[in-house]
């Protein structure tokens, strides 16, 4: 059915063709051309039969006579007259393809004028068609003509970016007697090195139209064509930009309309207007300072003049920047002033800028100061208008800096430092004087002091100085924290007397207030704006406090009163206190451990400590179930005893009292006097503890990834009697073998049999039991590769003694067991099994599907032929 549709479609087609037979075709014409100017007309042939390049005769009709023009077959074609312009190659055949040709003529002239008629041999079985076409030549005089405007100079000109341009030229044509044509002006850029670039046209439908390249340009109005009259064609850009540099020409065409509808190009002319080179504006923009008198004095007036020059059509943006050293660059300095396009300025009370001409802008700093000293100049940015109505930053330029120094006297002055009132002894009252002398250059000064105090090591060897307070330029004083309490309780005060005279007294002095005292006299000078600088400073002569005395001492002694040579024994020590040379001592004790293999004070442990009021405390005594078994107590004001119950062998090692005696001042305030420590006691067991070994094992440290990892920790006792009751504290650790990996406590069970894990593990499937009595499993249940690393177990036993008592034995720790996660080969091949088990139930689906399709339920009593089944299921699957 289909393929009769198809021939009863393509039926009137055929029929067609047959009727028509060849079909030679040329313009319908006429065909007006300018004399001089290279002429081409076509011909081609269609709908023939036989060979596939066709041969063309072209004739011209000239008064009623046939003259034979040229041939594509016989090369001696061409008549008398035309022989000589053929053989010239004024007039030739050129072949566009097997079935088309252009007569052309280099040059036409007005004999060329006539009706040329382009004929093509018949290659045809039947004469059908036609296998003539004929074609009007008229050829009309040039009447085209293209100049510069008289009154526009062809010399080279520059100008400076974004400034306009406007150049002309005169173009003209004459209507022939013949024919109407038409005239288009095109205005072009040549650019070095490049070909020329069509600007704007106006073309031969009174229409005006942009280059490609300035159509943006052409919308915003930057760019345009006017006519003046007389021929006048103007080409006026508002804002050039450094593109536009070039040469600058105005081509002229002339057109006729063929057919009664398109437009034909006769020919056109051009004429080279005027060569233009854009100077970057940066290249013409100048900007420079100048100022008056450059030295000042405080309180004078900087004025200082910006003169920006090449940049006088524009918008242009200026502001003053300030630098204390020789400036690079603005990113360093300091903005003093700016005013922007708008011409609007942000003045502060003493800054202020202004314009006073067409390109100078001045800068004037009233009140100035020594602050105001450094270096001046100005920036100056220059917009020009850009896409859109909006301005883009052409150029931007920065003056040499101005060296400006304001100068003033510092203030001179001399200090005198005495003691009006030195303590001979402790407790005595102290009074020091600083008074400020031949005070020149200082009438708007302001004066502050600070007392400095540097101790006396011993017997008048000076320590490191530090401050005892200082008073700012608002005339705060400041106190150092040391010296607050005793500042609060009045025992310490500062005052002024005199204008130019620093008081410091001492209510009651001490031992600690031996040493040297200063002062430091500073002068401040107000700034602009209500701040205050730092002009001079003088640091006094020392004022020396010293009296004669005995340094206190101060002695611990630590006596065994009852030594545990065996675990589990009480041990007991007392340390007795003797003070010298310190009135009323009340003491606060410490006692401390070192471990058996430290000598050092620093790792000592604090057990436990006794106030001077008597109150005790535990410090790192961290025996939860023994809070009980260390005691700490004052047998009289200068013996202290402690006792430690129920030793154990972590127990070991030397014990020692640190002593601190305190003493009231005069405010009835706490001091340290002095401090020292005891002589070592030592604990030592006569029998040293029960050594046993701890082993980790497992059958199989390398598993694969979804099974069960197990290994035991097994406890061997070399020296405990198998017969003791043993308790264990069991602790596993773990340790990755990625990068970085730190080490990880992993489970612990206590003696109690309660089990602890730490941080994730307890998610991850770890179980951990007592197996027997010495050896504790950890199981790793359906494990992943994130457990692969080195595992360790830590055994802590307690051991059960005929006293009914527990002991604590130190830990031991296993070698380490390196554990490895593997991944098995069925499961790496797992999915993609899965996936083809799929794949191919798909597939056996759609096969199914397809048979069903392709092998219909046959009528009954007949079953369809093989042959007939093979081509149905060839079908379907085709």
């Amino acid at each position: 059915m289909r393929r009769s549709a198809t021939i009863i479609l393509l039926l009137p087609a055929l029929l067609c063709g047959l009727t028509l037979g060849r079909v030679v075709k040329v313009p319908i014409g006429p065909l007006y051309r300018v004399v001089k100017t290279p002429v081409s007309v076509p011909c081609n042939v269609s709908a023939y039969q036989g060979p596939s390049e066709q041969n063309f005769d072209w004739f011209v009709s000239r008064n009623g006579r046939l003259v034979k023009v040229i041939s594509t077959l016989e090369a001696e074609f061409s008549d008398a007259e035309y022989k000589d312009k053929v053989a010239a190659g004024d007039i030739w055949v050129e072949r566009l393809g097997d079935s088309s040709v252009e007569l052309r003529f280099r040059s036409v002239k007005f004999e060329d004028e006539g009706s040329y008629h382009c004929q093509t041999p018949s290659t045809d079985e039947n004469s059908n068609g036609n296998y003539e076409a004929r074609v009007s030549l008229k050829v009309i005089p040039d009447k085209l003509a293209v100049l510069p405007a008289k009154s526009r100079s062809l010399t080279n000109t520059n100008h400076t970016e974004g400034t306009p341009m406007d150049i002309q030229c005169v173009a003209s044509t004459s209507t022939s007697s013949t024919v109407s044509t038409h005239l288009s002006v095109t205005w072009q850029l040549t650019k070095d090195g490049g070909g020329p670039e069509d600007i704007l046209s106006f073309t031969a439908d009174d229409q005006l139209l942009p280059g490609a390249s300035y159509s943006d340009r052409y919308w915003q109005g930057d760019v345009r064509m006017s006519l003046e009259g007389n021929g006048v064609f103007r080409l006026v850009v508002d804002h050039l930009q450094l593109e536009d540099s070039g040469v600058y020409s105005c081509v002229a065409a002339e057109w006729v309309k063929e057919d009664g509808f398109n437009w034909k190009k006769l020919h056109e002319k051009e004429a080279t207007i005027k060569t233009i080179k854009v100077l970057p504006l940066a290249q013409a923009l100048k900007v420079s300072a100048s100022g008056g008198t450059l030295t000042l004095n405080k309180g004078d007036e900087i004025d200082l003049v910006c003169s920006v020059t090449g940049a006088d059509d524009f918008s242009i943006e200026v502001g003053w920047y300030f630098s204390t050293s020789l400036p690079t660059d603005t990113q360093g300095s300091k903005l003093l002033v700016h005013m922007n396009l708008a011409a609007i300025v942000n003045n502060s009370d003493f800054v202020m800028l202004n314009r006073i001409s067409g390109s100078e802008y001045r800068l004037r700093v009233q009140q100035a100061d020594e602050g105001d000293s450094g270096y001046y100049y100005c920036a100056a940015s220059v917009w020009v208008p850009h896409a859109n109505g909006l301005k883009r930053n052409a150029a931007a330029k920065t003056s040499d800096p101005l060296r400006v120094t304001v100068t003033l006297l510092d203030p001179t002055y001399t200090i005198l430092s005495r003691s009006l009132k030195m303590p001979n002894s402790s407790g005595d009252p102290a009074e020091l004087e600083c008074e400020v002398l031949d005070l020149l250059n200082a009438d708007e000064a302001k004066l502050t002091v600070a007392w400095n105090f540097r101790p006396n090591v011993s017997d008048g060897v000076a320590g490191e100085s530090g401050p005892i307070a200082e008073m700012d330029q608002d005339w705060t004083l400041k106190l150092n924290p040391h010296y607050s309490e005793r500042a609060q309780h009045g025992e310490i005060t500062f005052t002024k007397p005199r204008p130019h005279t620093f008081k410091f007294q001492m209510q009651h002095a001490s031992v600690s207030d031996r040493g040297e005292y200063f002062c430091n006299v500073s002068a401040w000078i107000k700034q602009r704006g209500n701040t205050w600088m730092k002009k001079q400073e003088i640091l006094s002569s020392a004022i020396v406090m010293f009296w004669k005395t005995e340094d206190p001492g101060l002695t611990v002694t630590a006596t065994e009163e009852k030594p545990a040579a065996v675990m589990g024994n009480t041990f007991e020590m007392t340390c007795s206190v003797s003070a010298e040379h310190v009135a009323l001592p009340y003491y606060s004790v410490v006692v401390a451990m070192n471990e058996p293999a430290s000598i050092d004070t620093k790792d000592s442990k604090r057990l436990i400590s006794l106030t001077r009021e008597s109150v005790v405390k535990l410090e790192q005594w961290d025996v939860k179930d023994r809070p009980e078994d260390i005691i700490l107590e004052k047998v009289s004001d200068q013996e202290f005893r402690f006792r430690l119950y129920r030793t154990q062998f972590s127990d070991q090692g030397s014990y020692y009292c640190l002593v601190q005696a305190w003493i009231q001042d005069h405010n009835g305030l706490w001091v340290e006097a002095v401090s020292n420590y005891s002589n070592p006691i030592a604990v030592a067991f006569t029998t040293a503890a029960p050594r046993f070994n701890v082993t980790l094992e497992s059958e199989r440290p390398h598993v694969l990834q979804g099974e069960t990892l197990e290994m035991y920790c097994k406890v061997d006792l070399l020296e405990i009697p198998s017969t003791s009751d043993v308790l264990y504290e069991v602790e596993w650790y773990f340790q990755g073998i990625h990068f970085n990996a730190t080490l990880s406590p992993l489970v612990l069970v206590d003696r109690g049999s309660v089990v602890t894990y730490q941080e994730d593990f307890g998610t991850r499937g770890i179980s951990v039991e007592r197996v027997s009595t010495h050896c504790f499993r950890l199981r790793a249940h359906c494990v992943d590769r994130g457990l692969t690393g080195d595992y360790f177990c830590k055994v802590t036993p307690w051991i059960k003694y005929e006293t009914e008592k527990w002991a604590q034995i130190p830990p031991q720790e296993s070698a380490q067991l390196s554990t490895r996660i593997d991944i098995s080969v069925l499961d790496s091949f797992k999915m993609p099994l899965l996936y083809g088990v799929v794949s191919a139930l798909l597939v056996a689906i759609l096969a199914c599907t397809i048979g069903y399709c392709a092998f219909p339920k046959p009528p009954r009593g007949r079953a369809a032929p093989l042959d007939e089944r093979r081509g149905l299921l060839h079908k379907c699957l085709s």
